[in-house]
């Protein structure tokens, strides 16, 4: 595997793994914290499981959890022509769809493709101003007829993805890539695993990297049933303020500036009050630089996870990330950083339920 962080993000964000397909990204993790763990095993569901023994039986069990899953699209149709009709997996962002490049998966290949845009030669300034309904876009894959388009082996169901590769920006610190959302988590969790079996804590760690996020939420509430942790810590991505086109005050955190410490997400959790002020407690002990958000954007895991087991403290430590839900994403690797740093000494600090207590 690549050494460094920037490095392991790209292999990561080059696995093509739409809601439903995320084998790539399982198999690459599985054998990871193999090497790391003492038993890993998957759930019918998809969900890969890690664990690792803690020091102290007595001492809670923390679940870290981040996503495998991707945004994405799916063929629904193969029109006259070769064109191909599609739906959306998850919910990539409609206005920067056309002439968008993506890549179709059929029987373990790729087959390119773009999602096809009028000329702007003969658009009417009405046009020009709107976003093509998703009925009304289509995927040309060069395919010159229907039956040959058929003759690749493509139906409908067949998974389509953003095509990119991550990009490093003239700032050492910042890349852009399809997919950051959630592959940097990936990255993080296997980055802990490795960290906390060398520096082995008293909590039992369970790692899981879950599937189907980005349609609702569900891989993790099943994997939460199976675990039953004391603790979880979801580790994914944040959508970000400090571009142009936001106020100041619309989304008040921005890349590199460190961890993203929730207090809140808009439709679901409320992060246990002791066990977020035992995370910034140990973000500033330590001097890991970090935000402390309301998110008003977007839910993660830790929303559905919560839920299904009631006896559980749960947080979100994540990054921001600029452009969400776009063909590319913007990041920066320093976040990151903190992301794992804080994850693994807040960690290591839960030893006892009974500091955990509301009351």
């Amino acid at each position: 595997m690549p050494y460094s962080l920037r490095d392991r993000v790209a292999h990561y964000t080059s696995l093509d793994a739409p809601v439903g397909f995320e084998e790539p990204v399982l198999a690459a993790a599985r054998e990871e914290l193999a090497e790391c763990c003492e038993r890993v095993e998957t759930d019918m569901r998809g969900n890969l499981y890690a664990y690792q023994t803690g020091t102290e039986p007595n001492a809670p069990r923390v679940m870290i959890t981040a996503h495998a899953d991707e945004i994405g699209f799916m063929v629904t149709s193969i029109i006259e022509g070769g064109f191909l009709r599609f739906t959306k997996l998850g919910f990539p962002t409609d206005m920067v769809l056309p002439g968008q490049r993506v890549r179709l998966h059929v029987g373990g290949r790729g087959i390119e493709g773009v999602i096809g845009v009028k000329p702007a030669h003969i658009l009417s300034a009405e046009e020009a101003r709107q976003v093509p309904a998703l009925t009304d876009l289509y995927i040309d894959i060069g395919a010159d007829s229907l039956e040959q388009a058929k003759s690749w082996g493509i139906d409908a169901g067949t998974p389509v993805t953003f095509v990119g590769e991550l990009i490093q920006t003239d700032n050492d610190h910042r890349c852009f890539g399809k997919c950051v959302d959630n592959r940097t988590g990936v990255v993080a969790l296997l980055e802990i695993a490795k960290r906390l079996r060398d520096e082995p804590c008293a909590a039992s760690v369970v790692y899981v990297i879950a599937v189907e996020e980005e349609i609702g939420l569900r891989g993790a509430e099943v994997a939460t049933k199976h675990v039953q942790p004391d603790v979880l810590f979801v580790l994914d991505t944040v959508p970000s303020g400090g571009t142009p086109d936001l106020r100041a005050d619309a989304l008040p955190w921005d890349i590199g500036k460190g961890a993203l410490l929730k207090v809140r997400e808009v439709k679901g959790l409320s992060t246990q009050r002791p066990l977020r002020e035992l995370v910034r407690a140990v973000a500033d002990e330590h001097d890991i630089p970090n935000q402390w958000i309301v998110d008003t954007a977007g839910i993660t895991d830790a929303t559905s996870a919560q839920q299904a087991s009631g006896d559980i403290a749960a947080m979100v430590i994540g990054i921001a990330r600029r452009y969400a839900h776009s063909a590319v994403e913007m990041f920066d690797l320093r976040d990151v950083q903190a992301q794992i740093d804080l994850t693994v000494l807040a960690t290591s600090s839960i030893t006892s339920l009974e500091a955990l207590k509301r009351l």
